[in-house]
């Protein structure tokens, strides 16, 4: 059915990810996809704006950043009922939208499980990252909540 799942992972929702999880480890039980799980982290830059030149070094350093945040999302997955070598774990650095259409494309990508917030009257149905994926990505996409 599906050859590679792209599951994009909010560090900050603890409420969510296990729901996406349970949905994952059943879509997994029906074909034994490859699960890709993508957690993207601002860069300084957009997250700080142009105030960027004043931050200490250590906020700067995407390096650093990058292993915090692959760190935190393995221990986010670590009790996932799906076999090692059938899991990627990959951190990107940027705006969420662009590096999750982004690395759904470069993987070829079956499928996108996204996670969104209880919608608000900005957002209507949708929240706004969710929204723009289902919008433009070439694949299919399943919204958990």
């Amino acid at each position: 059915m599906h050859n590679k799942i792209l599951v994009p992972i909010d560090l900050l929702e603890d409420t969510l990810n296990p729901q996406i999880i349970k949905h994952v480890e059943e879509l997994a039980k029906l074909s034994s996809p490859e699960i890709h799980f993508l957690s993207v982290i601002p860069s300084a830059e957009l997250f700080f704006g142009i105030e960027v030149t004043i931050l200490p070094e250590s906020h700067k350093n995407s390096a650093e950043r990058s292993t915090l945040a692959l760190r935190a999302l393995e221990e986010v997955i670590k009790d996932i009922k799906v076999p090692d070598d059938k899991i990627v774990c990959k951190v990107g650095i940027g705006s969420a939208k662009d590096e999750i259409l982004s690395y759904a494309e470069d993987i070829d990508a079956s499928l996108i499980v996204i996670g969104s917030h209880r919608p608000s009257t900005s957002t209507y149905l949708l929240g706004s990252t969710a929204s723009t994926i289902v919008r433009h990505a070439k694949t299919s996409v399943l919204v958990i909540r």
